[in-house]
């Protein structure tokens, strides 16, 4: 499901030449309390969609190599690897909540960017939360039950951060309007998708994040992941038979077969 937006942020409130007092830097980001409300352990997926660079490969757009996924029940900040790479506009990771657990999910900005002589990090689009299959099966038969809480923390460092002692620190946060309009929601679980057997030479020689998309999708985007995937592949009628096979899967009333020439 559509969770909320998004914002993250590491960058002066007003830039260079503006005066001392409202030069201050905003570091900002992104913070979704979770509760599992069902009797059993569930694995949850969130993924994050940015809004497009613009112009495209602008480092300062992305959160490839520029921020971090955590996740918090009630102890310390453990890491959860973010897919994503620099061409990529959805990053992802995936975090277990024991049942009638609450946790903290944060997408935090780099530490390293903090201290930047002009930090000019800006990234922001939307959130969504899955169940995505495990070990081939759907985790629940039923929708699941939870309560969100999206909202945005962020903190005002000096101007000369990191530099001398002390320092004009303040802090802020605000709650983000959730999709539903409400904390207790339910979420289907995804069902397993099929997909057909592809050679290993050409599983190797793929470009991009074509398997992360493929995981992180929905199924139309599924769709078209497979589409490109295939579409690497010599058009024999078995990998054609494949393709259609898993669009049938995914109720797309396609099937593809091979040009012929007279």
């Amino acid at each position: 499901m559509e969770i909320s937006t998004f914002e993250l942020l590491v960058k002066r409130i007003a830039p260079p030449p503006a005066p001392q007092d409202v030069a201050r830097r905003v570091v900002q980001g992104y913070f979704l309390t979770v509760t599992n409300l069902e009797s059993k352990d569930l694995t949850f997926r969130i993924r994050f969609n940015i809004s497009k660079p613009n112009p495209a490969g602008d480092p300062d757009r992305t959160l490839f190599n520029n921020a971090g996924l955590f996740f918090d029940i009630a102890g310390p900040n453990t890491s959860i690897p973010l897919s994503g790479g620099a061409n990529s506009t959805v990053f992802a990771g995936s975090f277990v909540l024991p049942a009638k657990q609450t946790a903290s999910v944060q997408l935090l900005p780099n530490t390293n960017l903090f201290a930047a002589a002009n930090p000019d990090f800006e990234v922001r689009g939307f959130v969504t939360l899955r169940l995505p299959p495990i070990e081939g099966q759907a985790q629940s038969l039923t929708p699941v039950k939870v309560l969100l809480n999206p909202e945005i923390r962020g903190t005002f460092l000096p101007n000369n951060f990191p530099g001398g002692i002390g320092g004009d620190f303040d802090q802020i946060n605000y709650p983000l309007a959730i999709s539903t309009g409400k904390a207790l929601n339910e979420i289907s679980a995804d069902l397993p998708l099929i997909i057909p057997p592809f050679p290993l030479e050409v599983i190797n020689a793929l470009q991009g994040n074509v398997i992360d998309e493929i995981l992180d999708g929905d199924n139309l985007e599924k769709a078209q992941s497979l589409i490109e995937l295939m579409a690497q592949l010599d058009s024999n009628p078995r990998n054609l038979e494949n393709l259609s096979e898993a669009l049938s899967k995914l109720n797309i009333p396609v099937r593809v077969s091979a040009n012929s020439s007279n």
